[in-house]
């Protein structure tokens, strides 16, 4: 694609000033901008109002707002090669604030397989659980039928799993990169599955809450940056050699408005 290597000769200072560059180079292709903008929201699944805040460099994109447009941008369908092809300051950024980038350098990051997440109960869970523990055929087939070991076998092609001995199965080196429709997705089957409401009256067994209210602009602000802060202790907290152990656990958290869609 060279819509990239146009820009990438401009000088730019921000995030805000590549990205809005980009997307101009990409709309100048179009006789009619506004139908070019309709198809790359449909494409990149981002709000046309969220990529017009982009253009007038209002709105400083998160990791996952810059996944979804320049795999659109880039045409790509492996993360690796989209972190490889970005402009430098795109680059930057997400190396610097995706945490799988951070913690699994050594991955391929797929969006092929990230469909597959959103769509497939199974594959998620399997997914998940390899890489928290291993596990085996008879647990595939007791859980999922004949349809979990195709699903398997489907898996271990994609180098998703792979085996380690003994008959168990693990963390392959393709991963799925997570957007946010792909959090939502595995965090809803998660929560579904695996939420134990008869466990909240143990210390210590889990935690659960809700919260619904009307709140002013700055506190739900307030509210968001809490969540973020308390997600970045936990990754920080993995950091260390004794956090890890052989409890497989999970954290979804969100906050969203009560409206309905714009």
């Amino acid at each position: 694609m060279e819509i990239l290597e146009t820009t990438l000769a401009a000088e730019v200072s921000t995030i805000q000033d590549q990205v809005s560059l980009d997307i101009e180079a990409y709309l100048s292709r179009f006789k009619d901008p506004k139908k070019g903008l309709n198809m790359l929201a449909t494409k990149s699944q981002i709000h046309v109002k969220t990529l017009n805040r982009l253009r007038e460099k209002s709105h400083n994109p998160n990791y996952t707002t810059l996944y979804k447009l320049y795999s659109c941008l880039l045409d790509a369908r492996d993360l690796n090669h989209l972190v490889e092809k970005a402009p430098k300051l795109v680059r930057e950024k997400l190396e610097k604030t995706d945490p799988q980038l951070k913690s699994s350098p050594l991955h391929r990051f797929s969006f092929d397989v990230e469909a597959d997440l959103q769509k497939d109960p199974c594959f998620t869970e399997l997914y998940v659980l390899a890489e928290t523990r291993p596990f085996d055929q008879s647990f595939v087939q007791q859980r999922f039928g004949s349809y979990g070991l195709g699903v398997l076998e489907r898996m271990v092609d994609l180098k998703v799993l792979r085996p380690l001995g003994n008959g168990l199965y693990g963390q392959g080196e393709v991963r799925a990169p997570f957007s946010s429709a792909t959090i939502k997705a595995v965090g809803l089957r998660l929560t579904e599955r695996f939420l134990k409401p008869e466990n909240s009256d143990v210390n210590f067994a889990n935690l659960m809450n809700v919260y619904f209210e009307s709140i002013s602009e700055e506190t739900y602000r307030e509210w968001i940056l809490i969540e973020e802060r308390a997600f970045k202790e936990r990754v920080k907290l993995l950091e260390k050699p004794e956090a890890k152990g052989n409890i497989p656990v999970f954290a979804f958290t969100a906050i969203d408005t009560l409206l309905e869609k714009e």
